[in-house]
């Protein structure tokens, strides 16, 4: 019933004033307004609340009973509405996200402690899956991913291009050669991830930027980012991977960069959320944090 809520914190309001003209004062409405919610509540429950007469009104028994229950839905209402108010000021509130395994246990941990110093009335939970969770029916508030968004309802923040590239240990280039160009990547022992969906088939450019499949294949087949690296590094092959990945192994020479950036198409790093006129205050720090947190990847 349209304006019932606004009524029945009327009534509770003159209970509580023990009179109409009291409600009215501390409500800030005319007298005449309040008896017109009094009585149209009376009417939506067909049923007399208060007994009225010149000087004072008091409750009748059917009032009794439900200002008794009135009173405490009206008050949780009132403490919702601040709660959202608080919402509305500063972020706070549970914050459920999805990274990738590596991202998240290399990259994103090394920020965490700041963002909760930042932010210590959101209770982060990160959860590190290596597939594209559903957002909305796995009650996800927002995803780090390495690609763009395949759903049309979500909303991509940008971070980053990350290139792909080619490594493998000093040990393996020196006992297998070091390939002249990406075909010869059939004659290696590479590194796969199968977490592709053509796991087998790595996609390389050519010297004009033109996009070609590579057949590949190893004896190291893993869905998981650390032993792909780790594998690598102990000479076990070729890994192609995002450089963010690989970075500290390149610089610290455990890995050797086969070819320059651009060998293969770059991948998009970025963070997806549902579509929303209103973002939540509290996906937005986190939202803000990594885009504030991204030049110390690149």
């Amino acid at each position: 019933m349209e304006g019932s809520i606004d009524d029945v914190a009327v009534f509770c309001r003159v209970v509580e004033n023990g009179s109409f003209t009291a409600a009215a004062e501390a409500m800030e409405r005319s007298k005449g307004a309040v008896s017109k919610a009094v009585s149209r509540l009376e009417s939506q429950l067909g049923a007399r609340l208060l007994h009225r007469t010149t000087r004072r009104q008091t409750l009748t028994e059917a009032g009794q009973a439900f200002y008794a229950r009135a009173a405490r839905v009206i008050e949780e209402l009132e403490d919702a509405a601040r709660d959202v108010g608080e919402h509305a000021d500063r972020p706070r509130g549970h914050l459920r996200i999805s990274a990738p395994t590596f991202f998240g246990a290399e990259i994103l941990s090394r920020h965490l402690g700041e963002f909760r110093r930042r932010y210590p009335d959101i209770t982060l939970e990160i959860v590190q899956v290596n597939r594209f969770v559903d957002l909305v029916e796995e009650r996800f508030d927002a995803a780090v991913r390495m690609s763009a968004p395949s759903d049309s309802s979500l909303v991509m923040r940008k971070l980053a291009e990350v290139p792909v590239v080619f490594c493998a240990a000093p040990a393996y280039l020196e006992h297998h050669g070091r390939p002249a160009i990406p075909g010869e990547l059939r004659e290696h022992e590479c590194l796969i991830y199968t977490g592709m969906a053509r796991p087998h088939e790595w996609i390389v450019l050519s010297a004009g930027g033109q996009r070609m499949a590579v057949a590949v294949n190893g004896s190291l087949h893993t869905n998981d980012d650390h032993t792909l690296r780790q594998a690598a590094i102990d000479g076990c092959g070729i890994v192609r991977m995002p450089k963010l990945f690989l970075a500290d192994a390149i610089r610290s020479g455990d890995l050797v960069q086969i070819w320059p950036d651009g060998a293969a198409p770059a991948i998009t790093l970025g963070v997806v959320y549902p579509s929303r006129r209103e973002l939540p205050r509290k996906v937005r720090a986190f939202v803000d944090y990594l885009v504030e947190c991204r030049g110390q990847w690149q």
